[in-house]
């Protein structure tokens, strides 16, 4: 799926790709304070910062009545949401405002804006996968004893792989259950990734979660077979079971409901 490790640390694809560009802005930008002018070093260190919040307060007002029930998740980064229209917009007001105050570093300072926008292309092609992963051949037993496959059930399918020992999981498990209950258009899957079903059936049972269907998945097939490298992962599976999006860490409850909107209208469009 689209992830990179780089020892202990897991990024997804997209965000990696965004660090990637932002940290060779810095550096760039950095470098030249010290040979051209140090106003430099300021400037890009508030044209990061903008760039970060416009990113994200952008595709907070895009889904302002969530984060209104819960103000505290504007300031959950790690689930993800930003908005590159916003960010780019940001970036933009500051190359502005420094050209407005000094036209001579304005040329040094877009040098850099521009080595870090190809960084960041850059990356995303080397990292984002363009293949869809096709389902796997493997059937699963569910918490209830009934035997499982992915895909070929004629509908688009929201497969997450979890366990109960992954504190991203536990947090994000009561509102993807909660959305599963509401979805129409999408079935939800629950893979639970190396623990038995007493494990699983006592840790939901305490937490009082109650999930449309969960499977076993005591080998980690589906962790192997879509090349998850950390949990949680979530997955976007498409009528035929073969991956049109993946997403992995912490989800957000705006982009959760913004994948499955773009599932399902892409299972409609097809039909």
């Amino acid at each position: 799926m689209n992830a990179v490790a780089i020892g202990p640390l897991v990024f997804d694809a997209e965000r990696f790709a965004a660090i990637a560009g932002l940290v060779t802005f810095l550096g760039l930008t950095s470098f030249l304070a010290w040979r051209v002018d140090d106003k430099l070093a300021r400037w890009s260190t508030w044209t990061a910062f903008s760039g970060v919040a416009g990113a994200r307060a952008v595709h907070v007002l895009q889904h302002l009545d969530g984060f209104l029930s819960e103000p505290w998740r504007i300031f959950a980064l790690w689930q993800g949401g930003f908005s590159w229209a916003g960010g780019a917009g940001a970036v933009v007001t500051m190359m502005v405002i420094l050209f407005i105050r000094d036209r001579r570093l304005f040329t040094w300072a877009a040098a850099s804006v521009v080595a870090g926008v190809t960084i960041t292309g850059a990356t995303a092609f080397l990292t984002l996968s363009r293949t869809h992963a096709p389902p796997p051949d493997v059937t699963l037993q569910s918490l209830t004893g009934d035997r499982i496959t992915i895909g070929g059930g004629g509908r688009p399918i929201v497969l997450n792989l979890w366990a109960t020992w992954c504190p991203p999981c536990r947090r994000e498990l009561p509102m993807m259950a909660e959305i599963a209950d509401g979805a129409t258009g999408a079935d939800f899957l629950f893979a639970n990734q190396g623990e038995q079903s007493a494990q699983v059936d006592r840790y939901l049972r305490g937490q009082r979660l109650t999930l449309r269907k969960v499977v076993l998945d005591t080998q980690m097939t589906l962790s192997r077979h879509y090349s998850a490298v950390g949990l949680p992962a979530t997955l976007f599976l498409a009528d035929d079971g073969t991956v049109m999006a993946s997403h992995l860490g912490e989800i957000s409850r705006e982009v959760l409901i913004q994948q499955i909107e773009r599932l399902t209208d892409r299972e409609g469009n097809l039909q």
